[in-house]
């Protein structure tokens, strides 16, 4: 059979907002040859703007729901909401930048053409059925992940975290790679529709070897998304990236992750769902439970927030085993609140910083409270956010998660994740209690005087209040988005 290479005009429509981002990556890469150095933050700008254009591309196509490239690209609204949280959490992760790269002397080009490439494999993670496609998505937006994580060159931790992330990463590709080649051994096809359709007809033996198979692309999957027990990377690659995009790293990775992990669970793996719903159960429990207990004995607001990121892909994991409607579409609206609390959590950690980004230990929080009262507050509301507190956006993600366990009949995974929330009420209350409890830091702590990163702050929080207090119209945006 062969495969026509002729693309059409609705081949390109359903790909605008990745064509626009890589025209103004392109664009960046020759206009910053010729910009002297005092006038490198027109790359910033002009990345800003891509990401505005692709927001708005987006944003028209909404209800577009197209296939193209021989079927290995979809446009719908699971991918367009995906794409929303990506967009706007590239949108913040520039702003966070513009004063942070100055600081640091980094102000290159080649650190936002690597952010906007990122993004568009993201894009297209979140846009297809097709294993191979969705494999260089993973391999492309892991590249750029690496490049920005060791972005700060005189800084140790920085080109250790990047090795490590590349190593155990290449590792994890690997069994990516080797489950796919089963799935292709056994069904001739990597089309998640066409490997649904024919292993709901096939024997047992073919099912087990899938369940295999499942197992393997899923160690690639779980990587991305922290997932115990392919999490280690993630405490040390938070603390030592740019918090800028410690705080890009944390939502839109996992944005694109989770969405391309529910195509291939329900779609794909619909056959056998008793079965991977049993592992994942297992991998949900040990995710959030791993990283809410290690998390209480951090004494860093980036590791801290890393070993928090863990044990949230576990509170999502819940959802995703569900395996209902209700669960999937919590799934994505705990996606969108997680932009505005980890966002504004790790703005706070740029704040408090110094130079080389360090200084971002709880301590160096000591009275903050009285010294900064709204940039305290707004973290007050993104901790309380975090652990899952009411109004804040936080607790309707985690009410409706655990909701769709205990419609399935989840009690006991309901019942963990509750729990688990309860433990992680400590660590979050620490940083309170430390910025308005603990007196004065002995060291003269001096705020990051970064006017852009401190509107994101007061942002970040009016949104955690505000979908909190009336989630309705996002919960039904997120709810309609699911249509696999």
């Amino acid at each position: 059979m062969s495969i026509s290479m002729v693309y059409s005009l609705k081949d390109l429509t359903a790909i605008i907002p990745e064509l626009i981002l890589t025209g103004f990556a392109f664009a960046i890469l020759l206009i910053d040859l010729w910009l002297p150095k005092r006038l490198k933050t027109l790359n910033g700008l002009l990345a800003l703007f891509g990401v505005i254009f692709a927001f708005a591309a987006v944003v028209v196509m909404y209800n577009a729901n197209m296939t193209a490239f021989n079927n290995m690209i979809v446009m719908d609204k699971a991918s367009n909401f995906a794409s929303i949280i990506m967009l706007i959490t590239a949108f913040v992760a520039i702003i966070m930048s513009f004063d942070f790269l100055k600081r640091e002397e980094i102000n290159l080009g080649e650190y936002y053409e690597v952010l906007l490439f990122s993004l568009v494999a993201m894009q297209i993670l979140a846009s297809t059925y097709n294993l191979i496609v969705m494999f260089i998505a993973v391999e492309t937006l892991s590249i750029g992940m690496y490049i920005l994580t060791g972005f700060l060159r005189d800084k140790d931790e920085s080109v250790e975290g990047a090795m490590k992330y590349f190593i155990l990463g290449s590792f994890a590709s690997t069994f990516l790679v080797l489950g796919i080649g089963l799935f292709y051994g056994l069904f001739g096809s990597v089309d998640l529709n066409v490997i649904k359709s024919s292993l709901s007809g096939a024997s047992s033996f073919y099912k087990w070897i899938s369940i295999l198979a499942f197992l393997f692309v899923f160690v690639g999957f779980g990587f991305k998304i922290a997932a115990f027990p392919f999490h280690s990377w993630t405490p040390d690659v938070y603390a030592s990236a740019p918090t800028p995009m410690s705080a890009f790293m944390s939502v839109a990775p996992k944005a694109a992750a989770f969405l391309a992990l529910l195509r291939f669970l329900a779609v794909g793996m619909g056959p056998i769902e008793p079965n991977w719903t049993k592992v994942l159960w297992v991998v949900a429990v040990l995710t959030m439970t791993f990283g809410n207990t290690v998390a209480l004995w951090q004494k860093d607001l980036k590791r801290l927030l890393g070993y928090s990121s863990i044990a949230h892909a576990g509170y999502m994991l819940v959802g995703i085993v569900a395996a209902n409607e209700l669960g999937y579409g919590a799934v994505m609206f705990y996606l969108f609140s997680y932009v505005f609390l980890n966002l504004g959590a790790f703005s706070v950690a740029e704040l408090i910083s110094k130079k080389e980004d360090r200084g971002t230990e709880i301590e160096n929080l000591k009275g903050f409270g009285y010294k900064h009262p709204l940039i305290a507050a707004s973290m007050l509301v993104f901790m309380f956010g975090l652990a899952g507190v009411p109004p804040t956006v936080g607790f309707v993600g985690k009410y409706y998660l655990f909701s769709a366990a205990v419609k399935s009949h989840l009690y006991w995974l309901a019942i963990i994740g509750v729990v688990n929330s309860a433990i992680s009420a400590y660590f979050y209350l620490n940083v309170i209690v430390t910025m308005y409890m603990k007196g004065e830091n002995e060291s003269k702590l001096e705020l990051f005087n970064s006017v852009p990163v401190k509107a994101v702050v007061l942002l970040a929080a009016i949104c955690v209040l505000y979908i909190g207090i009336f989630p309705s119209s996002f919960l039904d945006i997120a709810l309609g988005s699911i249509g696999f």
